[in-house]
């Protein structure tokens, strides 16, 4: 019995990232990402902080910090090469980005809310605002690495 459980719990884990994979590839594939990386790089904003944000807003809308993590590494890939930027820092700030903001839409904020027997209300006070402190400060610390290295 337990291992059937941890059989599905590992084959839903695949799936989300297969279909992240899978929807990058897309992006990748019908010219979207190279689109994407011509229009952001006429932005007067940091890379980074655009790989941030895209990775951010897939987060609050998608839920997913995979499916957010894999989508905007495939958004950003050309801004990295054209730009420039580091593609270390740019990994660790998409990373960030897709910590931001888990709420209702997050299966990890539903598996905290049960696991720990706490209220919508305090899973939101406690979760919620755990993970986008870390989301903000893993972007203070890329834009500090990026103005001590490059």
């Amino acid at each position: 019995m337990v291992e059937d459980v941890h059989c599905a719990v590992t084959s839903m884990v695949m799936l989300v990232i297969a279909g992240a994979g899978g929807l990058k590839q897309i992006l990748v594939d019908s010219g979207v990402s190279t689109y994407a990386g011509e229009v952001l790089s006429i932005i007067k904003i940091s890379p980074l902080l655009l790989g941030w944000l895209i990775a951010t807003l897939l987060r609050i809308t998608l839920g997913s910090a995979t499916v957010a993590g894999i989508t905007a590494a495939g958004i950003v890939f050309p801004l990295v090469h054209t730009s420039g930027t580091s593609p270390e820092l740019m990994t660790l700030a998409i990373g960030s980005g897709s910590l931001m903001t888990a709420h209702v839409n997050d299966g990890g904020f539903w598996l905290v809310k049960e696991y720990f027997n706490l209220s919508i209300k305090d899973t939101l006070r406690t979760w919620t605002v755990m993970e986008t402190c870390i989301g903000v400060s893993g972007l203070a610390g890329v834009l500090i690495l990026n103005a001590l290295l490059f």
